[in-house]
């Protein structure tokens, strides 16, 4: 028997509210310099589908992530003639899904998304 009681719904843990994306977003694999002070952009970009997107990240469709704590930067087109590039770390895995935490994100980027999410609810 199916209970309405609040103390068995799980626990929601995002301190963003999130909404469905699914543009294609370039992935862009991030190197610490020799230096260790600053990350480099390396390699061949790959693509990827999202399937939701926050304030704080984006859920990515890939067959292939990386450990935990892996840099990323991401460019994506957020609403028409508003593109994102941002950097993010690989937050965790899950059966070709991948969790990716925004790191840095200036007011504009972070204001960009908060409208997309606002406007798709």
């Amino acid at each position: 028997m199916k209970t309405n009681d609040p103390k068995s719904a799980p626990i929601e843990r995002r301190k963003y509210p999130r909404a469905q994306f699914h543009e294609s977003v370039t992935v862009h694999n991030v190197v610490e310099s020799k230096s260790g002070n600053v990350f480099e952009v390396q390699g061949n970009p790959l693509m990827a589908k999202a399937k939701d997107v926050s304030e704080g990240g984006i859920r990515l469709e890939a067959a292939q992530g990386g450990p935990q704590g892996k840099i990323f930067k991401l460019n994506f087109q957020i609403q028409k003639g508003k593109t994102v590039d941002i950097y993010s770390k690989l937050a965790w895995t899950e059966a070709g899904m991948l969790g990716l935490q925004f790191i840095v994100a200036d007011e504009q980027i972070r204001r960009y998304i908060r409208s997309f999410v606002e406007k798709s609810k």
